[in-house]
């Protein structure tokens, strides 16, 4: 089932390309199919992979710490994202679901990128590149949320690009941590593709849809 799933990810994904280019917010239910379906397929690649109990460990770690730095964000008032309907359902401390969903999903093809594109690089380094790869996704990804999607309004740094840079460098310091709650896969040294380095590949092709969008504008 993990293939599939991932190659639906892909296929919605890459469908969305003209998204950035509608009216702002255009066909928000697509949205909400994209981040579910994203989160589904990455649990279950970690599920078949490690099992499920350590899928549940370890989004339930991602998830949780991810939350908390969200919320607290949120109550601190300075770095708050100010989200919008268009973000989904809320949860408490006013951090809405679907962007707690994103963060784990983007992590975790960040993941499997770095194992994939990096074998040999050792536990350490493979969290470094990790972060890397999920800083990458999340700065590109700004325009595509904020911009086009209307997930969030106003600047979600709080203060000009000196706050964005210090959201940006506080996310990829969680996802340098978070990386080691990932299971090891002994198997990625004799493998050299993986469905989701594609994905990845797919998510960051519309993000950068929508800087190219802005810049037409």
């Amino acid at each position: 089932m993990k293939h599939p799933l991932w190659f639906l990810l892909i296929g919605w994904t890459l469908g969305g390309l003209a998204l950035p280019f509608f009216d702002r917010g255009a066909f928000g239910w697509w949205d909400k199919v994209w981040v579910v379906l994203f989160a589904v397929a990455a649990y279950a690649g970690i599920a078949a992979r490690a099992g499920l109990s350590s899928a549940r460990v370890c989004a339930g770690v991602v998830f949780v710490s991810f939350a908390a730095a969200l919320a607290a964000a949120v109550l601190a008032g300075r770095f708050a994202p100010h989200f919008t309907p268009q973000a989904g359902p809320g949860m408490s401390a006013g951090v809405p679901l679907l962007p707690l969903l994103l963060l784990f999903a983007i992590l975790s093809v960040s993941e499997r990128t770095a194992a994939v594109v990096f074998p040999y690089s050792g536990r350490a380094g493979h969290a470094a590149w990790t972060a890397l790869g999920f800083a990458v996704s999340v700065v590109n990804g700004a325009a595509f949320l904020a911009k086009t999607r209307g997930w969030w309004v106003g600047n979600p740094g709080g203060d000009g690009w000196m706050g964005a840079g210090a959201v940006t460098a506080l996310l990829a310091l969680i996802a340098f941590g978070l990386s080691f709650v990932y299971p090891a896969d002994s198997r990625i040294r004799r493998t050299r593709w993986s469905v989701e380095v594609t994905a990845w590949l797919a998510i960051n092709a519309i993000f950068l849809a929508a800087n190219f969008a802005m810049f037409l504008q």
